[in-house]
């Protein structure tokens, strides 16, 4: 057992890694598995590529696919010879505790001033030089000297006076960009005229903002996006999915497009399973995980790629603990049981009884910010496979059940 010990470790470790939920794939990757059909990613690219000025927003339940979607789509975006593609993570370039106004047009002029960077103009030295005191401030030395005023200004013969300012009854929908907005635009078309020979456009990906509360994300896209629009970038957003419902919706209209990205039906659509299926079977080989417990755990996931991906990884754990070498079922219901408690934690009471009406009726209307809870944190999974349904997260529905007999 001693020495058969470090081969089943380093077994193990691997299978792990491969199925990290937070493992990113680029297509061409060995574990990469091509959709069944045109993916979101393939349908963004091509738009890019016609209108290289455009501006996307995509939606979906966290875990969705959204980023390998946005990244699918850059890839073959790059394939243009006349584009540049960026990807931004922006969580990890900046707090989105903090305030977000002015941040993703100051990481394009970062962006896009590194693939200029050999341009040693003054005009774009000055340029990447605002963009980085912008981001990561500077300080200016001041005078102390005063100058004197003579005070020989003539005042006319106006009577004295003051002025009351009355404001207007007629406001714009969205506030005019400020100064410091406009400079920036500026600074990044001088970035922008300076690409090298044969770029004429860059397409800028800004992944994580599904995070952000709807008013925070509200004054990024008012001010960012609109200003990076009037530099001619095109823009991929990830957004939050409740700007698409209720009162948040003017805020898609800003957008070129507007892309979302559902769950995968796996109840009823058996490419869909069968899509699920080989992503395990490209991660764990039948010696591990064998297929009848490969689609148990496609089931459980509800067509989440991230939670499919957390139940094969957790049951896979699970295995190791126990002192086997091979997934059973005993070990994919584990998995599911302790995936479903973490869904269940922190659930208020009447939104335990949205789901208990959904479960019992299928019946789900999403009207309001406790709605669009329960469909952002993946309690309640979006179908979009001809007519939208929506279905409670199956890992969900025993704890409700046995919530019922209490």
């Amino acid at each position: 057992m001693s020495t058969r010990q470090p081969e089943r470790l380093e077994r193990f470790r691997k299978y792990i890694a491969r199925l990290d939920p937070a493992g990113r794939l680029r297509q061409g990757d060995t574990l990469y598995v091509e959709p069944p059909d045109r993916s979101l990613g393939d349908e963004i690219a091509l738009r890019l590529q016609l209108a290289p000025e455009s501006t996307h927003l995509i939606v979906g339940g966290i875990g969705a696919g959204k980023t390998t979607q946005v990244r699918r789509a850059l890839s073959q975006v790059e394939q243009t010879s006349d584009t540049k593609a960026l990807y931004i993570d922006v969580s990890k370039r900046h707090d989105l505790d903090t305030d977000i106004e002015g941040v993703l047009l100051v990481l394009t002029g970062l962006a896009v001033g590194k693939i200029v960077q050999a341009d040693k103009s003054k005009d774009v030295r000055t340029a990447r030089k605002a963009f980085s005191d912008w981001a990561h401030g500077t300080r200016v030395f001041v005078s102390d000297h005063e100058h004197d005023d003579d005070g020989g200004g003539d005042q006319g013969d106006d009577e004295p006076g003051y002025y009351v300012s009355h404001p207007g009854v007629i406001h714009p929908p969205f506030p005019p960009l400020g100064s410091d907005t406009e400079e920036r635009i500026q600074a990044l078309q001088t970035l922008l005229k300076a690409l090298p020979d044969g770029f004429k456009h860059v397409v800028i990906a800004f992944d994580a903002l599904d995070r952000l509360s709807i008013e925070r994300f509200r004054s990024v896209v008012t001010e960012d996006i609109r200003a990076l629009q009037a530099a001619g970038v095109a823009v991929v957003v990830v957004g939050p999915s409740r700007v698409v419902y209720g009162t948040n919706r003017p805020l898609v209209d800003i957008f070129d497009r507007l892309h979302v990205q559902p769950a995968l039906d796996v109840e009823k659509n058996p490419d869909a399973t069968a899509f699920f299926d080989s992503i395990l079977a490209k991660r764990a080989d039948e010696t591990v995980l064998p297929s009848a417990e490969r689609l148990a755990l496609v089931t459980w996931s509800g067509g989440v790629l991230r939670d499919l991906l957390s139940l094969a990884h957790n049951a896979v754990e699970e295995t190791f603990i126990s002192g086997e070498d091979t997934v059973s079922a005993g070990h994919v219901e584990q998995a599911a049981d302790r995936f479903g408690r973490s869904m269940m934690l922190g659930l208020r009471p009447t939104e335990v009884d949205t789901l208990r009406t959904l479960q019992r009726r299928h019946s789900f209307v999403p009207t309001d910010d406790e709605d669009m809870a329960l469909l952002e944190s993946r309690r309640v999974l979006e179908y979009r496979s001809g007519t939208t349904r929506y279905v409670v997260h199956p890992t969900i529905t025993p704890h409700l059940r046995n919530l019922g007999k209490t």
